[in-house]
This record gives structure tokens, sequence and C-alpha cells, in this order.
């Protein structure tokens, strides 16, 4: 075991503080009153059908985005959404099934992007509990009801076995940035909840929105993004990768965890998807990672210290 490649530090929330200057103008333009009247409704429909997730902060507007400490929300649907946390950014771009253009400010902080064609409107906020959240705000059934978030900065989406979604990547050390997804949510326009579920698609994380022939429209549907400290786990040699994939199975391979509680603990729940994993790293002559914390997962581990 590679003891170098541990990561024993548990999920902490950051603790950071949003600035508190309201947004009055676009990349140094002034913004039209019936763009901030239009903005402003978008941000009260989401105010009143939205799960509550803790209060929208407010953004400086810079002359490349709308800022926080915790993110920056593009100007323009062509930029990604930044997400702090770890030492490398998350980078999500808004869905790419929406054509809107530029972010508008609403009064409570919320950045919207209008569809230039009538179609689905984009709404970004930076929440006091350090959450991002982008909703996409369907008006009708004509509308797109998939959404397409590419991730960038060398993140990639992640399904864990307990369901959890996350974006993940290795820095040169091997060692793992993770940012947790909320659960998929829609609701409409009386707050009805809406079938919802995410479908991970090559690096892109994409939400499925149901509706029936109850759904009132425009109906608002979220992915929150919200960075994690670190995971609890190890990244594992190739000869143990090995060693994982060739123990007879699952009940093989949570056995051979028991130095690490955590690990083993877990692996009553995850221990498919880890003997799956590391048999998918070793037929690609890689190494596999199993954390724990912050939830049950296997990824092949993308580490010099793999060999």
């Amino acid at each position: 075991m590679n003891h170098h490649s541990f990561l024993p530090r548990f999920v902490a929330a950051l603790a950071l503080c949003a600035t508190s200057t309201t947004v009055l103008s676009v990349a140094g333009a002034p913004a039209h009153a019936s763009d901030y009247s239009a903005a402003d409704r978008i941000a009260e429909l989401i105010d009143e059908v939205a799960p509550s997730q803790g209060q929208v902060e407010q953004t400086d507007a810079t002359s490349a985005a709308f800022s926080t400490d915790v993110a920056d929300l593009p100007l323009t649907d062509s930029a990604p959404v930044s997400v702090a946390g770890g030492d490398v950014p998350l980078h999500v771009y808004l869905p790419e099934e929406t054509a809107t253009g530029h972010g508008v400010g609403a009064a409570d902080g919320t950045v919207v992007y209008k569809s230039s064609h009538s179609g689905a409107d984009v709404a970004a906020q930076v929440l006091a509990s350090d959450k991002v959240r982008i909703q996409k705000v369907i008006h009708g059934p004509g509308d797109p009801h998939e959404f397409t978030y590419e991730l960038g900065n060398g993140y990639m989406p992640l399904q864990a076995a307990d369901g959890s979604i996350w974006a993940y990547r290795f820095d040169q050390n091997g060692a793992i940035d993770i940012y947790g997804v909320g659960e998929a949510w829609a609701r409409d326009a009386d707050g009805a909840v809406v079938n919802t579920h995410y479908e991970i698609r090559g690096n892109s994380l994409v939400q499925v929105v149901t509706p029936t022939g109850e759904t009132v429209y425009p109906v608002v549907a979220d992915p929150t993004w919200e960075w994690y400290n670190a995971a609890y786990g190890a990244g594992f040699s190739k000869r143990e990768t090995r060693d994982l994939a060739n123990l007879g199975g699952i009940a093989g391979l949570c056995s051979s965890l028991w130095r690490w509680p955590a690990l083993g603990a877990a692996c009553g729940i995850a221990g498919f998807q880890w003997w799956t994993q590391a048999g998918l790293a070793v037929n690609a002559d890689g190494c596999v990672f199993i954390a724990a914390v912050p939830a049950p997962l296997a990824v092949r581990w993308l580490s010099s210290a793999c060999r």
C-alpha cells in the first residue's frame, strides 16, 4: 500500500463569506429595465417553488463574471460557472440545450440567462450555504426537457454505489478533489414535484425532466453543486488492484480491507461497484482508488504513483 496516497481528511464544508454588492451592470454596459423585471420574475418564481437551501448571496459584477468567494457566474453562456474549493476549481458549462445570452442580476442576487427564442431560461445562484445552484425554467411542453452540463478543468462525473452523483479529479500527487451534486429536483408552478433524474453521458451530467398531463408550467429544475474538502480513501498500486479484483468476488475484497475500518464498513454497501472498478482498472493496466467518505465510490486512480 502506498501510504502517501491516503487522504485521512473528513468532509467539512467551506466557511466562505460572499460579498454583498448589488449587481447593477453587465460588463460595463447598463442593462435594460425590461431585463431586470424579467430576471426578478424568474428569481421570484424560484423562491416560491424551489426547495429551501439557504439565502441567495449577492455578487460583484466584474469585467469577467458575477463573482463571490464561492463561485464565479459567467457573463454569458459561452463561459463556465466556476465553483471554488479545491486547488483547481470545478467548471460547469450552462446547458447546451438552452440558447441564452448575457446574464442579468436580479434584486436577490440570482443571475438570469434569458432564452433568446422563448425557450428554457437558466438561473444561477450562489447560496449562503456555500452551494451553487444552476436552475432551468421550462416555460412549456415545447421547451427542452433534457439539460446537459459539460464539466471542465479536468473534472469527470461519477455515480457512487449509494446513487449519489459526484464530480472529481486527481491532482499531480494522486490526491482527489471532489464536488457533490445534490439530488435532482423539479417543481412546477404550483410547487408540485415533477419527475426528474440524472444521467452520466461521457464527461457530462444530464438532467432529464419528465412532466405529466397534470404538470403546470413553468417548471423549475436544478442540480446543486458543493465542494467537499477531501475523500477518505486510498489509491492502490497495480499489483494491489489485481489482488482486489482476484479475491474471489465481493466477500474477498471486503475481507481484505480490514486494516482500514472505514473502507471495510462501507464495502458492504459498495462492494460490487468496488470489485467491478478494480477489474476495469486491471483490464486497462491501471490502478483503482476506493473511498468511503464523502460517498462509497471507486474510480480508476489517475496518478503517477499508479505503478
